[in-house]
């Protein structure tokens, strides 16, 4: 909306929170924004409009130019002229401070020492300010409470909002801090509480076996025992060493249980339990290529479409969908610690997983008696007659249900109320799904079918429906099947006592297996990955051996080792000056997405098309090498998914910086350059001094292999970028 002074209403707001902070005496203050753009245009919003805000006496702005000035001295002359550098006096001389990693590295320190030095009165940062920094202040705002994580917006993590709102109190100074929160849309209390008290997330071993590790430990004696020695003395590993003793004592406990159930396992119902659960472990594994958010869209969970729902061996039967939605990000369970150590936080399977918790879809289920007083259960159904309920007393509730329980998709939609707040409107679809139940008595309910209605495809996916199909198969084919589903063909309780205990012993195998399996073994598998994909590319020898080429990669530790080299031994760099040398070498930078991109031409582009051509096509055939051998997965199956992850890898090299490196390291203006670009200036430096190292990295490869010319040209494409703002020194110095 807009403010009758016709400024926008976040301006407005801004302002007069700055006003309120100021009459309270409550600077310094901390603005906390979750973009670059946001910081610069909060800090723009309180010196334009019809009230401008000035936080700064005479005497303090003569000594914020004084600062000022020191520090343009250790710019070279010409520098010191820069758009970036003379925009940011007008709001350092009233007090107002931008802080994010997009400004140049010189101007960061400046704001940080005038902040310091409580001449900065109000400061507009991204999060990374109370990362490091000793920085305390008086006052914390939020702008907001969610931020964009990489893949969505997600409220704040009680460790991301404590780690900034920690700012707020200034030891032997304060007697308490103030923080204040800018909410522009409703906020749950739940969530709220959540984020301002929860417990932060545990910290989770990252640990990783790269290419760089392995050829460097390999490039010892006794190669595979040094990696050994390394992951068992890894943080890694420790978290997992010190699961073992619960892992022990859960197993003591599960197998006490199953020993107190006094039921022969090897008779006739036990075996039928054993072939029930298999095809329910079939089923779920069938059902896992299907509870996908990008499978079981929205579109295909319209409202009132039949849904069947399992939570391991609780049967809650056929609904109806009411709706799907995200949860909040602090409703979602994390990756348990064995499943995130075995996957890793990065990998497909964990994403896919987190993407299937994060959606929730509710239900119209017929639920048991005591929903009211808080009992959730299902409403079980008389053996024999599905049409009928077992127990009175039962209701229609909406369910939130995660899409992991879903266990089939029906392929009829009913139609539903439009007032479902009404028990009786509830009633009403209770009775059609009922006789339903009642309809296809003994045979399936109509379903959608995975192959052709939801387009699953691939190897695994057939081999999960064999397996499926042969699981039903075989359990149709016991004898007691048949009177397993009539009422009074067999003692129900004890087949679910059969049925405890069969799940106790599963346990126990399982949890035996894991106390075994240490996380050892599985980086020796990894270990025998990676080093199959190095000796493909002729970095290891047969007999695991670092070879000429290898010793080339063991030098390279900022860059994709295995691409880089392949390409320095494919003679992609030799036929380069070292302008396009560093300019070509810009694509191993990670840098932020970007809306207009540098333009190559000239000279740049004719130098330069044929070898990124030479890049994509290197990098293609090494992210195809690592599917062959299990180090990349595809996240779907098929010729497709396999595509898909070959051109991730593929993508993950962008050209945004080349033009720009291209006309740095020729000499072309820094102003003249980001005019071309809408990419932060402290962007491009940050990248250009790292770019730097890995030249340099670069050059020692080379000399180790034996090419003093190709090393030359690295080192002279390195001195081509030390000049002007990315080799200004710093004011720390």
């Amino acid at each position: 909306k807009v403010g009758d002074s016709g400024e926008d209403a976040s301006e407005v707001d801004i302002k007069k929170i700055m006003k309120t902070i100021r009459a309270r005496d409550l600077y310094p203050v901390i603005v906390f924004s979750f973009s670059r753009r946001a910081c610069e245009t909060h800090a723009n919003d309180l010196m334009t409009g019809k009230t401008q805000l000035d936080f700064t006496t005479q005497e303090q702005k003569e000594l914020i130019r004084q600062i000022y000035d020191n520090a343009l001295l250790c710019m070279a002359e010409e520098d010191r002229e820069l758009a970036c550098v003379q925009k940011i006096y007008p709001m350092l001389e009233r007090g107002i401070g931008i802080h994010h990693g997009g400004l140049l590295p010189i101007i960061k320190e400046l704001v940080e020492i005038l902040f310091g030095e409580s001449l900065v009165k109000c400061l507009f940062a991204t999060e990374t300010f109370a990362m490091g920094l000793n920085m305390p202040a008086r006052t914390c705002v939020f702008t907001e409470v969610e931020k964009f994580d990489g893949k969505e917006m997600r409220v704040l993590q009680p460790g991301e909002y404590t780690q900034m709102a920690g700012r707020a109190g200034r030891r032997g100074k304060d007697d308490r801090g103030t923080c204040i929160l800018m909410l522009d849309k409703k906020l749950d209390k739940e969530e709220l509480v959540h984020m301002t008290c929860g417990t932060g997330s545990a910290l989770m071993s990252e640990f990783k076996l790269t290419y760089y590790s392995i050829l460097n430990l390999l490039r010892r004696a006794s190669g595979e025992e040094d990696a050994e020695y390394v992951i068992q003395r890894s943080f890694h590993q420790f978290q997992h060493t010190r699961e073992v003793p619960r892992k022990k004592r859960e197993l003591e406990q599960i197998t006490a249980e199953a020993d107190g159930i006094q039921l022969d396992m090897s008779d006739a119902k036990a075996e039928l339990v054993r072939l029930q659960n298999a095809a329910r472990d079939a089923r779920t594994a069938l059902m896992h290529h299907a509870v996908d958010p990008e499978k079981l869209s929205r579109d295909v969970l319209k409202p009132g479409r039949l849904v069947r729902v399992r939570d391991g061996d609780d049967e809650w039967g056929w609904g109806a969908v009411v709706g799907v939605r995200d949860l909040p990000a602090e409703a979602v369970p994390p990756l348990e610690p064995d499943k995130a150590s075995e996957w890793g936080l990065e990998s497909e399977w964990a994403k896919r997983e987190m993407r299937n918790r994060r959606r929730a879809i509710d239900v119209l289920i017929h639920c048991a008696p005591g929903v009211h007083e808080g009992v959730l259960r299902p409403a079980k159904r008389i053996l024999g007659r599905p049409g009928k309920l077992a127990e009175k007393g039962c209701t229609c509730e909406i369910v939130p249900v995660a899409l992991r329980l879903v266990d089939a998709v029906g392929a009829m939609v009913l139609t539903l109320p439009r007032d479902l707040t009404d028990a009786n409107a509830r009633a009403q679809v209770g009775l059609a799904i009922n006789e339903l139940h009642h309809r296809f008595q003994g045979k399936t309910v109509p379903e959608l079918d995975l192959e052709n209605d939801l387009r699953l495809d691939g190897d695994e996916f057939h081999e999960s429906m064999g397996r499926w199909s042969r699981s039903e198969s075989e359990l149709r084919a016991h004898p007691l099947y048949a009177a397993s589903t009539k009422d009074g063909g067999l003692n129900e309780k004890q087949i679910e006592l059969y049925r405890k205990k069969a799940s106790l012993m599963e346990r126990a195998r399982d949890l035996k297996k894991e106390i075994k399996t240490t996380q050892l073994s599985k980086f020796r598998d990894e270990l025998r990955d990676r080093s199959r994909v190095l000796a493909r590319f002729g970095m290891l020898d047969e007999e695991g051996t670092v070879t000429h080429k290898g010793r080339a990669a063991c030098e390279i530790d900022t860059a994709d080792e295995v691409l880089v080299t392949e390409l320095m031994f494919n003679g992609c760099f030799v036929a380069m000056d070292h302008h396009a040398l560093v300019a070509l070498c810009s694509m191993f930078m990670p840098v932020e997405k970007t809306n207009e991109v540098y333009p190559l031409a000239g000279a740049a582009k004719e130098a330069l098309e044929g070898p990124v051509k030479q890049l994509r096509e290197a990098a293609k055939a090494i992210a195809e090498a690592e599917l062959d051998f299990g180090v990349r997965t595809q996240a779907a199956e098929g010729e497709d998914g396999r595509h898909e992850a070959v051109n991730e890898y593929v993508d993950s090299f962008k050209d945004a910086l080349v033009g720009m490196v291209y006309d740095w390291s020729v000499g072309t203006n820094f102003d003249e350059i980001m005019r071309g670009t809408d990419m932060f200036e402290g962007t491009f430096v940050r990248a250009a001094r790292r770019l730097d190292e890995l030249m340099m990295e670069l050059h020692r490869a080379a000399r180790a292999v034996g090419s003093a010319e190709l090393a030359d040209s690295f080192e002279k494409g390195a001195e081509s970028l030390r000049h002007g703002v990315v080799s200004a020194a710093s004011l720390y110095l």
